[in-house]
């Protein structure tokens, strides 16, 4: 049997899952993101969030290549 998100609708979440939703320190984001994910395909939902991760850490390398290069300049003309 094929199961989807509509098949799994009624089924209680992992205790991970649950404890993520109402976490005070998670953010809105990733609750919201979360319960999107939860409502999808599970092999969809893990794609998307593999290529985001991906973009985020691309985003974070670049940002502290900035950064550094910023602190490296001003180092060099001292």
């Amino acid at each position: 049997m094929f199961f989807n998100a509509a098949n799994l609708k009624d089924y209680p979440m992992t205790p991970p899952g649950e404890a993520r939703l109402v976490d005070f320190s998670a953010s809105d984001w990733l609750k919201a993101a979360l319960r999107s994910a939860l409502e999808r395909d599970p092999v969809d939902a893990l794609n998307d969030a593999e290529i985001l991760v991906k973009t985020l850490r691309e985003y974070l390398d670049a940002v502290q290549r900035l950064a550094n290069g910023g602190i490296e300049s001003q180092i060099d003309e001292h």
